[in-house]
């Protein structure tokens, strides 16, 4: 009993002695449990109760296995900061303390705050709790492992199969024809556009570029390109992909012997032929269809051989040569059926077509009719023959006619108009030309008649410049009509029932009216009315006609004429002498007086309205007849002028203008008197 009593009172004396340690310390050891006294030990800070605790961890709540986070516990109370030195225990469900090496420790606040520092060296959650006295909280620190940098992406491009679009599958290996055009697929990684693909013979051949189809990072589709090869060999080719192409990030891959080119041997058939006849001379285009046929071929009709044009796999286009070359001497039948034999040259095989091709005579023309017609065209003309093949050309007489009808043995075409050169028929042979052999062929000559134009009739009289009407039977194209000579213009035009046309024309202002001298008046004379002919031509066919004595034309108006076509001379006066000593002096000698006469030189009336002198005329005198004077044909108005001074003084000579004014225009004559 007394020994169990000793080990109690033992027992509580060491833990009075622990706290009393604590407190002095101000911090507890790893292993001292959490102090919940609000009694403060030995020495030490009194926990407060009831305080308030927050937690933040740094830098971070994931730290890498072995690293260091740090746990902030802030302990206030009431607001405030909790004493200096109050304790403050941590404990972790995982790692261990840096101070203390085990999962618990104790800390004390420094205004409120105290720290602790936790690691651990295996990844996982760890549980922190911080306690004062009898209030605590938990945060959660998870501790990774270390990351792994991953090695940098592989750019580098592969190619793991290659085959060639056949139908719906894709073959390998990849084999196509030496003309290309195979849908050829590659498979592989790293792809990146821009692409180039390259099939290589790698025998001192260039390699050739393949047209790309689409490019995506794990497949290429391109269209093989041709490679020439003769039949029976065989031609690998290694494919390069060269992708991003032209980048600085460049980069490239080959697939050794990855595409073979190889000519299969076939041997060719012949379906049928068309046209399958055609003449005798030879060039009709004839297409040959059947199957098989490898370029390059020979195509013989008979034993001639034919110029080939174009060769497909089921189709050759050729031109037929002469009939009389089909025979081995080149003298046999000129028509007829021959054979028609087709030959690859590069594997020999060959195939005939028994009788494929006829020969027919060459395009004839037995008839045609009618062979006359008019220059304006419209003739419609037969044309009888043998191997006319639609479509033709037709000449009729020189001209490209119409073409309406044909048919392997009748043409019926239309004249079209023939721009003629001279005044005259014209005459040529009908020609018809197949235009898709070039076989012609001449008929009869046919004779385009040209109808020359007749002028049936004229307007009444007229004047200069007045208009008139000319009426012309076989009227053709454009006109030109010319009165005296002169070309009238023509201002309208009038088609008549009876297929005459009648025009309307302007006689010339510049036709030259005959004259007649005026008895009254020397050097004048008058217009006269004057008959004209007049001349009608076809500018299509040049053909003319002229009516002589067609027109009379009167002359337009009075006419203005002067006489003395000068005017007025100058007039000269002499002046008075005075008397000197004996000498009883001279008497004054006046310039004489000048007659001006105006005439009608033409028809009408002529009228002289007025006779106005001018500034200066003070010296010289005018007399006229009675104005306004009404002048006929020839009739004269005397108009007298004289100069009165005598006298000498300055200016010695004076100048006069006068204005004489009339129905048919105004005159201005400048008269001079001078004095000596």
């Amino acid at each position: 009993m007394k020994t169990t009593t000793l080990r109690l009172l033992l027992i509580a004396m060491v833990s009075t002695l622990a706290l009393t340690m604590a407190g002095c310390k101000g911090e507890s050891s790893p292993t001292a449990p959490p102090n919940t006294s609000t009694v403060p030990p030995s020495g030490g800070v009194t926990p407060p109760t009831g305080a308030t605790i927050t937690l933040a961890v740094s830098p971070s709540a994931t730290p890498l296995v072995s690293s260091r986070v740090t746990i902030t516990a802030t302990v206030t109370e009431n607001g405030q900061p909790v004493t200096d030195g109050t304790a403050v225990q941590f404990t972790s469900t995982a790692g261990t303390f840096q101070d203390t090496g085990q999962n618990t420790t104790i800390r004390t606040t420094t205004n409120g705050v105290a720290t602790a520092v936790l690691s651990s060296s295996s990844a996982g959650p760890a549980t922190i709790t911080a306690t004062v006295n009898n209030v605590s909280k938990t945060t959660t620190v998870t501790f990774t492992t270390q990351p792994v940098t991953p090695p940098p992406p592989n750019t580098t491009p592969t190619i793991t199969s290659i085959c060639a679009q056949t139908g719906s599958t894709c073959t390998t290996p990849a084999t196509g024809i030496p003309q290309g055009g195979q849908q050829v697929i590659i498979t592989g990684t790293n792809f990146r556009a821009p692409v180039r693909v390259l099939f290589d013979p790698g025998n001192g051949q260039p390699a050739k570029e393949a047209f790309v189809v689409s490019v995506s990072p794990t497949q290429i589709v391109v269209i093989a390109p041709p490679f020439d090869i003769i039949t029976g060999q065989t031609l690998p080719v290694s494919i390069i992909v060269i992708t991003e192409a032209g980048t600085a990030t460049e980069q490239k891959v080959t697939s050794q012997n990855a595409f073979t080119y190889q000519l299969t041997v076939l041997t060719p058939s012949v379906r049928t032929l068309t046209p399958s006849s055609g003449p005798i001379d030879g060039g009709t285009r004839v297409t040959i269809l059947g199957d098989a046929f490898q370029a390059p071929v020979q195509v013989f009709f008979g034993a001639a051989e034919a110029q080939v044009i174009s060769v497909k796999f089921d189709e050759i286009i050729v031109m037929s040569p002469t009939a009389r070359d089909t025979s081995p001497n080149a003298s046999g039948p000129v028509t007829g059926p021959v054979n028609i034999l087709v030959r690859n040259v590069g594997s020999g095989k060959e195939a005939t077509f028994p009788a494929g091709f006829r020969y027919i005579a060459k395009m004839q023309i037995t008839a045609a009719g009618p062979t006359v017609g008019p220059i304006s065209g419209g003739t419609r003309v037969q044309i009888d023959g043998t191997g006319f093949n639609d479509p033709v050309t037709v000449v009729i007489g020189g001209v490209t006619a119409q073409v309406i009808k044909v048919s392997g043995t009748q043409i019926i075409a239309i004249t079209a108009p023939l721009l003629a050169t001279s005044c005259g028929n014209s005459s040529g042979p009908i020609t018809v030309t197949n235009v898709d052999n070039g076989d012609q062929a001449d008929g009869p000559t046919f004779t385009y008649q040209i109808v020359k134009p007749l002028i049936a009739g004229t307007g009444g009289a007229t004047t200069l410049g007045g208009s008139t009407s000319v009426t012309v039977l076989n009227a053709l194209g454009t006109p030109r009509i010319t009165i005296g000579g002169i070309p009238a213009p023509v201002t309208g035009t009038v088609t008549n029932p009876d297929g005459s046309v009648t025009y309307t024309i302007q006689v010339p202002t510049t036709l030259q009216l005959t004259t007649a001298a005026c008895p009254s008046v020397p050097g004048v004379t008058a217009q006269q009315p004057t008959t004209f002919p007049i001349s009608y031509t076809s500018l299509q066919t040049g053909c003319t006609d002229t009516l002589a004595n067609a027109i009379l034309v009167n002359p337009a108006g009075p006419i203005l004429a002067v006489s003395p076509a000068g005017g007025f001379q100058p007039f000269v006066a002499t002046a008075a002498v005075p008397p000197s000593g004996s000498d009883p002096g001279s008497p004054a000698v006046p310039a004489p007086t000048q007659t001006l006469t105006i005439t009608n030189s033409g028809s009408g009336t002529l009228q002289v309205t007025s006779v106005t002198p001018g500034s200066g005329c003070g010296n010289f005198t005018f007399n006229t007849p009675t104005l306004p004077g009404l002048l006929g044909a020839c009739d004269p108005f005397p108009i007298i002028a004289g100069f009165n001074r005598v006298t000498t003084s300055s200016p010695p000579t004076d100048f006069c203008t006068v204005v004489i004014n009339t129905n048919a225009g105004t005159r201005t004559f400048t008269l001079t008197g001078t004095v000596r």
